[in-house]
């Protein structure tokens, strides 16, 4: 991917950060009221960061099933932190159970998911944002 494409991306992916970050401390009154702009907001988080993830992948001739399968092979090629991959796993299942309705959406696990996909994004953003060299030399 393109320097260039992954900086645009990264940088989307940080306001959509700064649109999640306000309901950060959001009573379940609050995520209850703006629960649709809350889970647009899930939901544009993880396609972001998987679509960044399945480029890099590709480059690599490898395709991943699912949104989650996505953030388990890109932790097997070293793309990612175990750990990030695993908790960013969750991140694409709330996405599943939001888009695909499922069962009915639990609000306070919505809630509960606020700071952690805060967190886990923006260790995803970082990682990414670091391996780019903004100001190549001449």
């Amino acid at each position: 991917m393109a320097p260039d494409v992954l900086l645009r991306k990264l940088t989307y992916l940080r306001q959509v950060l700064g649109d999640l970050a306000p309901y950060q401390n959001a009573s379940l009154d609050e995520v209850i009221l703006d629960h649709y702009k809350i889970e647009r907001i899930f939901e544009l988080l993880v396609v972001a960061a998987t679509d960044i993830l399945n480029h890099l992948l590709g480059e690599r001739d490898l395709v991943a099933d699912t949104y989650r399968d996505t953030y388990k092979l890109a932790a097997d090629q070293d793309l990612l932190p175990a750990d990030l991959a695993e908790r960013l796993q969750n991140a694409a299942s709330m996405r599943n159970l939001i888009v695909h309705l499922y069962e009915r959406i639990d609000y306070k696990i919505l809630r509960n998911s606020i700071e952690p996909a805060l967190r886990d994004f923006e260790q995803f953003v970082a990682l990414f944002e670091a391996q780019i060299d903004i100001n190549p030399a001449p």
